[in-house]
């Protein structure tokens, strides 16, 4: 008797194979600060324009979906924090533009007092900006450096807020 080879036993095997294939693990991708620049200070904080660049290395379109971070000052002093949602799309394989505005209220009004006699506080921004699409959810990190000045605090209407009543 005469056996003719199965389809049967191969069709497994070629459909775990496809699968494999398609499911490539997903690369993390490359986020570039690009600008920090202070829009506005006032009394109740800071509202920052933050432009990010993201490499996208995946054959799937992600949304940037939240840009956070917090405000620090020489001294580690932690001034807010803030977070956006800007809805931008990064094409698979592709680089895209990101560009939020985040609006830090003040965690610490009082740190400013010792930085109004200075002509500029230099800052550091910490922040993460999160990506995904329908089943995938990544937070990168970022770090950008600007400087405040003290014209923008006064602006701020903050010496009001350190004058005895």
């Amino acid at each position: 008797m005469r056996r003719e080879p199965s389809r049967f036993h191969w069709a497994p095997a070629l459909c775990l194979l496809g699968a494999l294939a398609g499911c490539a693990t997903p690369q993390p991708p490359a986020v570039t600060p690009e600008v920090a620049r202070v829009l506005r200070v006032t009394g109740k904080g800071v509202d920052f324009s933050v432009t990010l660049s993201v490499k996208n290395p995946n054959n799937f379109e992600l949304d940037a979906r939240e840009v956070e971070g917090t405000l620090i000052v020489e001294g580690g002093q932690k001034l807010g924090t803030g977070r956006a949602s800007p809805h931008r799309s990064i094409p698979a394989n592709g680089t895209g533009t990101v560009e939020s505005q985040v609006q830090i209220a003040w965690d610490d009004v009082a740190a400013l007092q010792k930085f109004l006699t200075r002509e500029s506080v230099p800052y550091v921004f910490k922040g993460n900006v999160t990506l995904g699409g329908d089943t995938l959810h990544l937070t990168v990190p970022f770090e950008m450096d600007g400087t405040l000045t003290r014209e923008q605090l006064l602006q701020a209407g903050l010496r009001g807020l350190f004058e005895p009543r």
